[in-house]
């Protein structure tokens, strides 16, 4: 596994890579609370698949550049993946995305189809069904309390770093309640979150997803892109247990999409199925890929 740095054109996001350079590309994001590196076992199977795979932390994490206009509106996000797919030297790739990752995956796959081969999303459904089923359903509401807890400016800085953030323990227990977080995971995405400006930036992402003064045509971007209907195929995965998104958001998923869409509820794991059930859902990926030489 090698880190390097991709220059997006003045914005540069270090990634973690593996598998040969003439494969395939995958990328592979990660979302909140959490970093790139809970992703190497997947990155691990892609490359002995024959991938060559990428998974960046994304802008503000660790390493990888803040926004230089301070903007972390969903378009943008969008607007990383799909340069970071010429950035690797690529024309097209496939998307696996979780959490924020995931919203960002399908920002990308309705900012620049033709370069999307293929969509996997894991514990988020398509964007215009989360953000309605968001405000909708009073189970989500419950779910999402950190949501507005994350919109306080200060207090929920000191929230979320007080305690060495507790919060992230607290959320990765509710997230995941079938799941014994290994402490190490824990440790290197907190050493993740004390990295100068990561912790502000993640919660900016929560901050975007209401207009920001000198960012509204982003914020309107972002809405469009929200809810246009898929033109990639899409592989949609949900936990049944997920304490951060409910089995229902993903009901009517389908509707959001022109191309085919494969939606499935999996029994047994909650919101970080890939830690929960690495080899069911590395299985699930790779069948979805199919054989690199075929793509």
């Amino acid at each position: 596994m090698e880190r390097l740095d991709l220059d997006l054109g003045g914005r540069r996001l270090r990634c973690l890579a593996a598998g040969p350079e003439g494969g395939p590309l995958v990328i592979v994001t990660h979302g909140f609370p959490d970093d790139p590196t809970s992703f190497t076992p997947l990155l691990g199977a892609l490359a002995d698949a024959g991938y060559r795979a990428l998974a960046p932390w994304t802008r503000g994490y660790g390493a990888s550049d803040p926004a230089a206009d301070g903007c972390y509106a969903i378009a943008e996000l969008g607007r990383d993946l799909v340069d970071l797919i010429g950035a690797a030297g690529h024309q097209r790739a496939a998307l696996v995305g979780h959490d924020w990752g995931a919203i960002a995956s399908y920002a990308a796959a309705a900012r620049a189809p033709d370069k999307i081969r293929d969509l996997i999303t894991l514990a988020v459904p398509p964007l215009g069904a989360f953000l309605r089923g968001i405000t909708r359903d009073p189970g989500q509401l419950r779910r999402s309390w950190y949501i507005g807890l994350f919109q306080l400016p200060q207090i929920a800085e000191r929230r979320l770093a007080a305690d060495d953030f507790a919060l992230i323990d607290r959320l990765w227990a509710a997230w995941s309640p079938g799941l014994r977080v290994p402490a190490d995971r824990l440790r290197a995405i907190k050493e993740t979150f004390r990295s100068p400006g990561t912790a502000a930036a993640a919660l900016a992402y929560y901050r975007f997803l209401r207009p920001r003064a000198g960012h509204l045509r982003a914020f309107e971007a972002s809405r469009r892109l929200a809810f246009r209907r898929l033109r990639v195929p899409a592989l949609v995965l949900a936990g049944r247990d997920d304490g951060c998104i409910g089995p229902a958001l993903f009901a009517d998923a389908v509707r959001w999409s022109d191309a085919p869409i494969d939606v499935r509820i999996l029994d047994g794991v909650g919101h970080f199925m890939h830690l929960e059930d690495p080899a069911g859902i590395h299985r699930l990926i790779l069948d979805r890929l199919g054989e690199p030489r075929l793509r």
